[in-house]
């Protein structure tokens, strides 16, 4: 029994042990190291590094197309020791290094090869190389002793829609070794302007040949632009400072001598044609949306109820000016009240376009029981590559809205009239007699008449409170208009929040909702008919001062601006205490109708 226990343990044990050699040798990989781009006839290295305690035992040689082999393979095995907190760790790594020559300009290939790691044979993948002229041309020689510089801005195209994406990549030239010292964004003028955030600042340079001259390239800015209207418009300079090394002239035949000097390097401006988008064809639900878009739409809530939210999530994705597109319109049936849509949106800037995602989640409440329809909603944008319009379409939405719990401001009006429940008295009596009844003297007497009578004047009172308030909200402008200042103050509560927070773009945002939304409320019109020329007008006609109106559109004018322009901490309260003072002196005015 023993001696069948300590055989099952030696088996557990070679099982563990050979298990440790199969990971072992899953886990070594073969890294090959080599440059994408070399000039013809001057030598580079070509390395493969293997990393794990396995030994190399073969590696057999690639296959070299275009290239000469000058020297190797050369062998080189390092340990790296490391100790933390008392934790010691090692690594062993070997490399197996070639060098090589290119022969041709052109595109060199380096073939996959074998190598045996372990007693275990692992393929090798290769590489292919782009091979630049050895020799510059005239202006190269014209220019080596201080080197020739370029700095260019190269647009993805130069004709385009109103509102399409034009990548744009900003790159420097280099024909010696240069240290980068300053940058310049442009200014764009009819353009908005997406950017990838910067990241740890290494960038990294590739060898190119530009018009005969080989270079050493880097691409320091990346952008992509939106035109705002349609015409010519111009893409402007960007600025690029670089430190270089000069040789300076010296008496010494032996010993050169250099010196750093600072230049300012322009990029040429850029002229774009921008086209007009087509009025044939163009939907009445367009909202300006450039590019190629999916829709989604779900209703979250699948047992509504009266007097209980309910929730459509609609999601927005793919390239294009998503962040400027205004959120489809959607059609609740007249018994919902509708709130203020959600919206959320995250990017990421590609090198040829942006890619977005835009979620809104709409908000009602039912206020009646039965079967209803939310029609389907449409999304219409259009499209740059196939130049038409085109209209995405979600299903309707069937609800089955059930009673919910009673709400107290709406059942007491449904009900109508009140019912009120009289028990009769009837008088006891006894064969000794009539006895009296508790409470008789105060029934018969005058204090219960008088209180009865004010219960009827109260249920009277009740009763046409709530009807005028049933009414305003069958007339939803009026109702609107009745909140316009409360629901204003709300807005600008939530963007105080977010200045305080320091979120700077949802601080305009809520902003800018808070004085639209109290001018379409307060006016009775809808905020897609609103301009700043629409608002003067109307509030010129009800009596309003000018000078308010022109504080008014100048906030307008300044929350807007800001919205694209970086701004101070202190301009932006200033921003909201001019909102509020302004929203707060024309609720004090009394408006002609």
């Amino acid at each position: 029994m023993v001696a069948q226990l300590a055989l099952r343990h030696r088996a557990l044990w070679y099982c563990l042990l050979s298990l440790t050699c199969v990971l072992s040798l899953h886990s070594q990989s073969v890294q090959i190291e080599v440059p994408a781009t070399v000039i013809q006839g001057k030598p580079f290295q070509l390395s493969y590094s293997i990393q794990g305690e396995a030994e190399l035992t073969r590696f057999d040689n690639p296959r070299l197309q275009g290239l000469a082999l000058l020297y190797g393979p050369a062998q080189e095995h390092s340990s790296r020791f490391q100790s933390i907190n008392g934790r010691t760790t090692s690594s062993v790594s070997t490399s197996v290094t070639y060098t090589l020559l290119a022969e041709n300009v052109g595109t060199a290939t380096i073939g996959a090869t074998t190598a045996v790691i372990g007693g275990r044979q692992v393929q090798v993948r290769g590489a292919s190389i782009r091979v630049l002229p050895s020799k510059g041309g005239s202006a190269e020689a014209s220019t080596s002793s201080t080197g020739r510089y370029l700095y260019r801005a190269i647009p993805g195209t130069t004709t385009v829609y109103e509102q399409q994406a034009i990548p744009i990549h900003y790159k420097l030239y280099s024909s010696t070794e240069f240290e980068l010292s300053s940058i310049k964004a442009p200014e764009y003028d009819g353009f908005i302007s997406e950017s990838e955030p910067p990241g740890d600042g290494r960038k990294q340079l590739v060898l190119e040949n530009y018009q005969g001259t080989n270079y050493r390239t880097v691409v320091l800015r990346e952008d992509v632009l939106f035109p705002q209207r349609s015409g010519t418009l111009t893409i402007p300079s960007s600025e690029v400072g670089i430190r270089i090394p000069v040789a300076i002239d010296t008496d010494d035949p032996f010993f050169g001598s250099t010196t750093i000097v600072d230049r300012l390097l322009r990029s040429t401006p850029i002229t774009v044609q921008v086209r007009p988008l087509p009025t044939e064809g163009r939907p009445s639900d367009f909202s300006g949306a450039v590019g190629a878009f999916r829709m989604k739409a779900e209703l979250l809530t699948k047992a509504p109820k009266t007097n209980e939210s309910v929730t459509l999530r609609l999601t927005l994705e793919g390239t294009g000016n998503l962040k400027l597109a205004k959120a489809p319109l959607i059609k609740f049936p007249e018994s919902f009240e509708i709130y203020d849509p959600k919206e959320t949106y995250e990017q990421k800037v590609l090198p040829s376009n942006v890619e977005g995602k835009k979620v809104i989640e709409y908000f009602a409440i039912p206020r009646r029981i039965g079967k209803v329809t939310i029609p389907s909603v449409s999304f219409s944008f259009f499209n740059p590559q196939t130049h038409r319009y085109e209209t995405l379409h979600s299903p309707n939405f069937t609800l089955d809205v059930a009673q919910g719990k009673a709400s107290s401001d709406l059942t007491s009006g449904e009900g109508g009239e009140g019912i009120v429940h009289q028990q009769g008295l009837r008088p006891q009596h006894s064969e000794e007699g009539q006895t009296a009844i508790p409470l008789l003297g105060f029934v018969s007497g005058l204090g219960y008449g008088l209180i009865y009578f004010l219960l009827i004047i109260l249920s009277f009172v009740i009763y046409t409170y709530l009807d005028r308030s049933r009414r305003l909200r069958a007339d939803s402008l009026t109702y609107n208009a009745t909140r316009a200042s409360s629901v204003a103050t709300k807005r600008l509560r939530l963007s105080a929040q977010y200045l305080r927070e320091g979120k700077r773009e949802a601080f305009y945002e809520e902003v800018m909702r808070a004085l639209w939304g109290y001018l379409g409320d307060k006016l009775r019109l809808p905020v897609s008919e609103l301009s700043r020329a629409s608002v003067s007008e109307i509030l010129t006609q009800r009596g309003l001062e000018g000078n308010l109106i022109h504080e008014l559109t100048s906030v307008i004018d300044e929350a807007e601006f800001a919205r694209f322009a970086p701004v101070r901490e202190g301009d932006m309260q200033q921003l909201y205490d001019r909102a509020a003072q302004i929203i707060g002196q024309i609720d004090s005015h009394k408006l002609r109708k």
